[in-house]
């Protein structure tokens, strides 16, 4: 998922950040480089969790694509985390409100959640993380089927001789099948209906 989809978003409809909100593509730099003054926003990468391919004659298959928002505010004024725990009850509607049911692109359906939970805590700040996840689906489009197809020279010629069997032939010949003469031929030129 483009994660800068969603980082817009928040900026856009979380009006407490004030346009603090980042990305990065793993939790364990943020505590290091993070630049931003609290309250504010990381969106990170989660797993991407395939179902089955579905098609037996194309390809079809269900990927839930993850992410979290990790959520950092202030934690100063009581090292129990008991205040920093409601600044983080209030944010946690202010994102809601702003991915919950949101489709991130045509290519994925709503965005749904699908849990938090506390990162680590000192006496300077608070990290929790809300889970969120879309699901798309990968089609032939997106596979090498497509590539090695559109390779493939156009069909301009069918040609078939048809050998046909008598319906009425005895079942217990020891060949009741074709007998080699050729009852019909069809041939087909110019196939090409791209217009050209």
């Amino acid at each position: 998922m483009n994660l800068s989809l969603i980082i817009a978003q928040l900026r856009t409809y979380c009006t407490t950040f004030q346009n603090r909100v980042g990305g990065a593509a793993d939790w364990n730099v943020i505590p290091e480089a993070s630049a931003l003054a609290v309250p504010c926003a990381y969106v990170i990468p989660l797993d991407d969790n395939p179902g089955e391919q579905q098609s037996k004659n194309g390809y079809r298959q269900a990927v839930r694509d993850g992410f979290a928002v990790i959520l950092r505010v202030s934690n100063t004024g009581d090292e129990r985390g008991q205040a920093a725990q409601s600044s983080v009850d209030a944010l946690r509607a202010e994102v809601f409100a702003a991915l919950l049911g949101w489709q991130p692109s045509s290519a994925y359906d709503a965005i749904e959640y699908e849990g938090g939970n506390l990162l680590q805590m000192n006496r300077a700040v608070l990290d929790y993380q809300l889970e969120f996840s879309a699901v798309m689906e990968l089609d032939e489009t997106d596979t090498w089927i497509t590539r090695r197809n559109t390779a493939l020279p156009a069909l301009d010629t069918i040609h078939v001789d048809v050998d046909a069997i008598d319906p009425f032939a005895d079942p217990n010949l020891e060949q009741p099948g074709p007998d080699g003469r050729i009852e019909f031929v069809l041939h087909e030129t110019d196939l090409d209906q791209s217009g050209d």
